[in-house]
């Protein structure tokens, strides 16, 4: 129920891991949706003789299912909570409720605790909700050789289709395993947590001094610090990171090579996918600036400074990043003077990696249409109006870079705040003559970029022969559109105004 897409993997991830889990149980026979999809195809198939016989699937043969577990999993903030309902698939009656909450950085104890508290409705006594592991393991030992999960009223354990012999070491067995695959998915977040944290250095060089014009604004002048700074993946650091996993239980690690590094997870556990999957999260480069009290004055990161544009992947897991002395990371960082100077105040800058998972520009344009005389007829556009729209809009995209600042005082800043500015675009002959804005934010940094797009676009040709998409003429009257930029700054993990983190 959530949208962010870095979270849209858990859709099949988290039913893999609870279905891996739940199996390692001798006493719960565990059906899978997608193994039950394909077993009924292959019967759908032989139905009507598209399959051979080495495939046969004994109509009846499926084993029947008791129990569904279903269930929803929401974002709250930085935590994620998972509701399951279980259900009887005979009568269609919840029979079951398990609620669980964690944090997005570690889904595995989320994970774990959800298959503890599955388990603990069948059987009470194996509910680790209360108890620690060894505990569990000390009873379990002195546990009888059955595990009974008929129906118990008492216990409020559900019924299940009979009892199934087992032996103690077999839940010990279990619970080690679990605990096992639990801690190798830990071990993969940490990783890549920690090669964003501390797998890369950073360089930053003398203080530039600039002055931006903004001659049609409010702002007529604003004195600019620019500074130079290159951030570059340190092979020692990441030999480090691998060394200090590598003594771990789970064995995993990896190795720096001249393409950039591979990793050693394990696979079956599925860590090495969740690895690549919080190693991939969207994240951004900001430098802050922090006065002598610790707290945050203002950020800076470039357009460009995505890391997921820095990196590629080879194979499952080899990651291609550029190494020292080549930066993943080169630029200006750039502050009006008055943000980090003035008033006695001294700052100094660093340089984090946070994720942005709701980070975005937005174009919205509409055709303004001169006055018909009375009597007259409007010529119908059709298709021709929205191709021109779309590599209009196309071309508004592609060149308004927007840098993400904010610095202190804070002008109606809000978690994911946004900053919009309304204008117009007068086109003649499929070239962009004009482009006028008529409301912005009093933003240096984002007039700035409105400033650099009229550069860019003044003149730009979308149905020219010389441009790279030859598009029909539109009719003469059809030149004016308005246009509306929005920029979403997701910078609420920045710590604004509040002791560095």
């Amino acid at each position: 129920m959530s949208r962010d897409l870095q979270l849209d993997w858990l859709r099949r991830g988290l039913q893999e891991m609870l279905v891996s889990d739940l199996a390692q149980w001798s006493q719960l026979e565990v059906v899978s949706r997608d193994a039950l999809g394909s077993v009924l195809r292959e019967q759908w198939l032989q139905q009507r003789g598209f399959s051979s016989d080495e495939n046969s699937v004994g109509l009846g043969r499926l084993k029947g299912v008791r129990y569904l577990i279903q269930g929803r999993m929401y974002a709250q903030e930085e935590a994620l909570a998972v509701d399951l309902q279980i259900v009887d698939v005979e009568t269609g009656v919840v029979v079951g409720a398990v609620n669980a909450k964690g944090l997005e950085s570690d889904i595995p104890g989320l994970e774990q605790d959800i298959v503890t508290r599955v388990l603990g409705m069948f059987d009470p006594s194996l509910n680790v909700e209360t108890r620690s592991m060894s505990d569990q393991m000390a009873e379990s030992s002195q546990m009888s050789s059955n595990w009974h999960l008929d129906i118990d009223q008492e216990r409020g354990s559900l019924p299940y289709p009979g009892s199934v012999n087992s032996h103690a070491v077999d839940e010990v067995d279990a619970l080690l395993s679990l605990e096992k695959l639990t801690h190798k998915r830990r071990e993969a977040y940490w990783l890549a947590e920690t090669i964003w944290h501390e797998g890369w250095v950073s360089e930053i060089g003398h203080p530039l001094q600039q002055v931006w014009l903004f001659p049609n604004a409010s702002l007529s002048s604003v004195p600019v610090m620019a500074i130079p700074i290159s951030l570059f993946f340190s092979p020692h650091r990441l030999a480090h990171i691998f060394e200090q996993t590598q003594k771990t239980e789970t064995g995993s690690g990896g190795y720096v090579d001249s393409d950039g590094f591979r990793t050693t997870i394990d696979e079956d556990s599925g860590a090495q996918l969740l690895f690549v999957e919080h190693f991939q999260k969207r994240r951004r480069v900001f430098i802050r600036a922090i006065n002598e009290q610790g707290d945050v004055v203002a950020i800076f990161s470039d357009w460009g400074w995505r890391t997921e544009r820095k990196f590629s992947m080879l194979g499952t897991q080899g990651v291609s990043v550029p190494m020292w002395p080549n930066p993943f990371i080169t630029g200006f960082v750039k502050f009006p003077v008055d943000w980090v100077e003035g008033a006695g105040r001294h700052v100094t800058f660093d340089s984090v990696v946070v994720p942005v998972p709701d980070e975005q520009v937005l174009v919205l344009l509409e055709p303004i249409r001169e006055l018909q005389k009375e009597g007259s007829e409007i010529s119908p556009q059709g298709d021709q109006e929205e191709v021109f729209l779309q590599g209009l809009g196309n071309l508004i995209k592609s060149n308004w870079t927007p840098s993400i600042t904010e610095g202190l005082p804070v002008r109606g800043y809000l978690p994911g705040n946004k900053r919009t500015a309304v204008g117009v675009v007068h086109a003649q002959d499929g070239k962009i003559r004009d482009i006028q804005f008529q409301h912005w934010p009093e933003d240096p940094f984002f007039l700035k970029s409105l400033q650099d797009l009229q550069l860019k676009l003044l003149g730009a040709c979308l149905e020219c022969q010389d441009s790279v998409q030859v598009l029909s003429l539109l009719p003469a009257s059809f030149k004016t559109f308005r246009v509306q930029l929005t920029l979403v700054k997701d910078i609420h993990a920045l710590h604004l105004g509040s002791r560095s983190q």
